[in-house]
């Protein structure tokens, strides 16, 4: 019994002993006159005790029942044991086919000793952007580098969402942040539809150029072009608008994307028991839809602006890279070591009309693989095999004979070591020396 249930039970037995008025009563209970009578009336017929509520003791309808609380505390100790009570609750309704709240999960669980892993820190001050109001309109697109399989391989996981609504457009794995991993999200989000008009990045070099040295003006005169990224070339072809964030904080939809998914993504990854780059890039298609019904939220005007889709061959010979090359007076052209020439007709027999010394662009993409762009034709270029060169052994010059100059033989000729001098020889040895029969003999 509560002290109010207690306070309420003496008051009523002080007013059926004539100790209180009705009047008296009502003000101690902060009733009115006609409730403490009802209450009165009650107290004599079935005691004083039937004062008090009828379902005291009773459970609840809504309550959560003894079997379902065990199977949530027991699937949280083994499976999900690090996950926090909102993931857990998720897991719990997609998987398991148990509709809990999360102040249910969270009551339970902090009865049995248990905290939430997920620790509340104190937000960092920052001047706020205004999110764009329709779908479409700006993308944020980053990649972050986390131990997403929980085996110390540090894959990069590149990403892009929406403004307006915080939805994932695309996920894509890859070993490194590389330019190929961003033309896959473009790829992503043109099949399903959700081009954005403009993508907002930092200042990576897959984005812009970060030379310090700039063109000088007498090169802007004479018509050089500084040279820009293969990706900032494609939006450009693209009609989308590149934008550079100064700080982190600018783009920091996709920022907090990051802390979600290495808290839940991860999870999930091992919980699955997922250990490949290509494994986990199929998981994603599913973890995508997940989010998005979950962390979503509807843009502040409907409209939905998206850029219209476009065929996918056209994309990759978009998002390729591409550099310049001329045929020479033979109409070929060389690549990587590799001379080619171009096709005398197209697949559709159209004739390919070449002429000595014009510009046409390389396109390569692990997709398409080596495209020729010529006069608004994607051509497959016919590899030339290289004439093999005879070599022949060159002889080795001889060595020069140095003839002495008169200067070495004239001190040759003063040196005391190639004359005879009677300083150096006894008197025997002088003798041998001149007489040369005995020099013989004695030899």
């Amino acid at each position: 019994m509560s002290e109010r249930d207690a306070r309420k039970i003496t008051i009523i037995k002080d007013l059926l002993s004539g100790r209180f008025t009705n009047a008296q009563a009502a003000k101690l209970l902060g009733l009115s006159i006609r409730q403490v009578q009802r209450l009165k009336a009650e107290a004599t017929a079935h005691g004083v005790m039937s004062i008090l509520h009828k379902s005291r003791g009773r459970k609840p309808a809504n309550a959560l029942d003894s079997q379902t609380a065990a199977t949530i505390l027991r699937t949280y100790q083994t499976e999900l044991p690090a996950y926090n009570f909102c993931h857990a609750t998720d897991v719990f309704a997609e998987e398991k086919g148990i509709f809990v709240s999360v102040s249910t999960v969270s009551r339970l669980l902090k009865s049995e000793g248990i905290r939430s892993p997920k620790a509340k820190r104190r937000p960092k001050k920052h001047r706020s952007r205004i999110a764009r109001k329709r779908e479409g309109e700006l993308a944020q697109m980053d990649a972050s580098k986390y131990d997403w399989l929980s085996n110390g391989s540090y894959l990069h996981l590149h990403g892009a969402i929406d403004d307006a609504t915080g939805r994932i457009l695309a996920l894509h794995f890859e070993k490194e942040e590389t330019f190929e991993g961003y033309c896959e999200l473009m790829l992503q989000m043109n099949r399903d539809g959700h081009l954005p008009r403009e993508i907002y990045t930092d200042a990576r070099s897959v984005f812009c150029n970060n030379k310090k040295q700039k063109l000088s003006l007498e090169e802007e005169l004479a018509g050089k072009v500084e040279s820009i990224p293969h990706f900032a070339r494609a939006l450009m072809d693209l009609n989308i608008l590149l934008i550079i964030a100064s700080s982190p904080q600018a783009k920091g939809g996709i920022e907090r994307l990051w802390q979600t998914l290495q808290d839940r993504l991860t999870k999930d990854l091992r919980r699955k028991g997922i250990t490949t780059m290509e494994a986990a890039n199929a998981f994603l298609k599913q973890f995508i839809p997940y989010y998005n019904r979950k962390f979503a939220v509807p843009a502040v005007d409907p409209d939905k602006v998206y850029l219209p889709k476009i065929d996918e061959f056209t994309l990759n010979l978009i998002l390729a890279k591409q550099e310049t090359r001329k045929l020479d007076s033979g109409l070929s052209f060389s690549f990587q070591g590799q001379k080619y020439r171009l096709p005398l007709k197209t697949s559709h027999r159209q004739r390919v009309c070449a002429s000595p010394y014009d510009t046409l662009i390389i396109a390569t993409n692990r997709r398409i693989g080596l495209k020729v762009l010529y006069k608004g034709l994607a051509l497959d270029p016919e590899p030339l095999e290289a004439i093999p060169v005879k070599k022949t052994a060159k002889a080795k010059p001889e060595p020069l004979k140095q003839k002495k100059t008169p200067s070495q033989n004239k001190a040759r000729e003063s040196s005391p070591w190639f004359k005879h001098s009677t300083l150096f020889y006894s008197d025997s040895r002088l003798k041998s020396l001149a007489n040369p029969k005995l020099h013989n003999i004695q030899g």
